[in-house]
């Protein structure tokens, strides 16, 4: 055989080895709550500054927010920050009201998402003077 022909050969070999390997980055298996409702959302408005309870997540559950979406009232600006009771800052985000330099909704759609841990506490932040809407959706996990 021609080393043209065994080089070929080796490379489909190593095709075929290495390319039908499925990679998934969503939840699979027990890792989604089996409860009757796995979905979490929640929403508000604030206009004050501070660190407060968005969500608790429950003593026998994890949390994972997927999606957020904010906006600011007006013309303001804002930054919301989360973070975990426990301490850790999990997520800063900047955003526009609607009449600030073409501003509006923000909607992040995260790729792994933020887990609170079970028995913890999600915190928000807004830091501004101006009414910033929250939006938060996700699912309950097993820890």
């Amino acid at each position: 055989m021609t080393s043209k022909w065994k080089i070929a050969l080796f490379a489909c070999t190593l095709g075929v080895g290495l390319g039908f390997t499925n990679i998934h980055a969503h939840p699979m298996g027990t890792v989604v709550s089996t409860g009757t409702n796995p979905i979490v959302n929640v929403a508000g408005q604030r206009n004050t500054d501070g660190f407060f309870e968005v969500l608790a997540a429950p003593e026998d559950q994890d949390v994972v927010i997927t999606d957020l979406v904010f906006s600011a009232n007006h013309s303001g600006a804002g930054e919301p920050t989360l973070k975990l009771g426990s301490g850790p800052i999990v997520g800063r985000y900047f955003i526009f009201g609607g009449t600030y330099h073409g501003g509006g909704p923000s909607h992040f759609s995260l790729q792994t998402g933020i887990r609170v841990p079970a028995g913890d506490t999600l915190l928000l932040e807004t830091y501004t003077s101006n009414a910033i809407n929250y939006s938060l959706s996700g699912y309950y996990a097993q820890p």
